[in-house]
C-alpha cells in the first residue's frame, strides 16, 4: 500500500462506513477522519462500489487495478 497505510490503519479510518459502499463514500469518511494518507490511497481506486472492507485493502493493495 502506499506510504504508511496498513490494512488496520485503513479499517481504522473507515470504521463508519457502511457497505457496500462506493469510492466518493469511502473517501468521504477518510477525508473527515483528516487521513490525507488514506485520502491520497482512495482516490487512486476504481470509481465503484464496493461489497466489503476486503474488497477495498485489495483495491489499494492493487495500487487501484482491481479487474472487474
Amino acid at each position: 500500500m502506499a506510504g504508511t497505510l496498513t490494512r488496520d490503519h485503513l479499517k481504522d479510518c473507515l470504521t463508519e462506513v457502511a457497505f457496500p459502499a462506493s469510492r466518493d463514500d469511502l473517501l468521504d469518511a477518510a477525508i473527515r477522519k483528516g487521513d490525507a494518507t488514506a485520502v491520497q490511497a482512495l482516490r487512486a481506486i476504481p470509481e465503484t462500489d464496493y461489497a466489503s472492507l476486503h474488497e477495498v485493502f485489495l483495491a489499494v493493495e492493487s495500487g487501484g487495478d482491481r479487474p472487474r
